[in-house]
């Protein structure tokens, strides 16, 4: 099928929404590094997609465009973390031209509205327009094209508490989001066990989130650090999956070889 020539470029490369609603599981990798061959590398590897951490990691606004452009580059659609739910840090993120938009901490309702609010052009949300910036092509696209392309973004809406787990049905009725994403690390530390990823506790906070999301047209997201972890999270109805970090993936290739030429090596005399 031509892709329509109106719509912006980067968004015509880099759409998940249609990936989304297949039911292949998706498989993506967290950035931490502000490197972008890293996201290059994640391309040509084969990954999904990649989600860029501006939360925790050291990537600023101006940062963040180059490793946008190693994504189109790559043929990789990149998603994006932001550093909070404030307006203003959604608005900056989304001006840069993301394949879409993952949004931390959503506790309540009002969070969540003021997520989508944000993230969202009229009628369905208050994002500022400004049809001169990167997402909209340095506006080389027509200015509807580009509210009605942004407005299609992915959206994705991390619950990692146990006070967003209570306000699912709330939040679920809001619509227009795509993910709801499982943060293990936080959920952890709201359920009492801070870091202990792996722990029961954390699968059944989880299975809940997967079971009130069971009739609503929402992707359930998760990160996860290992394989057997993964298995366990696919088979509960995962379907956005963030695989560990590049910096922990780098850091586990390098011990390996170094480790195994070591190896290889005679003993000293």
């Amino acid at each position: 099928m031509t892709e329509d020539p109106k719509r912006p470029t980067l968004l015509r490369e880099q759409s998940l929404r249609t990936r989304l609603r297949d039911k292949t599981p998706l498989f993506g990798l967290f950035c931490e590094l502000p490197c972008p061959e890293v996201i290059e590398i994640a391309g040509i590897a084969g990954w999904d997609f990649v989600l860029i951490d501006c939360e925790h990691a050291p990537i600023s606004d101006t940062s963040l465009p180059p490793l946008l452009r190693a994504a189109a580059a790559a043929g990789i659609p990149a998603m994006v973390r932001v550093a909070s739910n404030e307006p203003s840090a959604i608005q900056h993120v989304l001006d840069a031209g993301p394949a879409g938009l993952q949004i931390p901490q959503v506790s309540s309702v009002e969070a969540a509205r003021a997520a989508i609010s944000a993230s969202r052009f009229h009628p369905l949300g208050r994002r500022g327009l400004n049809p001169f910036v990167r997402a909209a092509d340095f506006s080389d696209c027509p200015t509807p094209a580009f509210l009605a392309s942004s407005n299609q973004q992915i959206l994705s809406l991390q619950i990692e508490s146990v006070d967003g787990i209570q306000a699912l049905p709330e939040i679920l009725r809001l619509g227009n989001f795509d993910v709801l994403f499982v943060g293990p690390y936080d959920l952890s530390q709201s359920l009492g066990i801070p870091g202990d990823v792996t722990n029961p506790r954390v699968f059944e906070a989880g299975a809940r989130i997967a079971a009130a999301t069971a009739d609503h047209d929402v992707v359930l997201g998760v990160f996860v650090n290992a394989e057997p972890e993964a298995r366990r999270w696919l088979d509960a109805g995962v379907r956005y999956l963030c695989y560990s970090v590049d910096t922990v993936l780098l850091l586990k290739a390098l011990k390996s070889t170094v480790s195994r030429l070591r190896e290889l090596a005679p003993p000293a005399v």
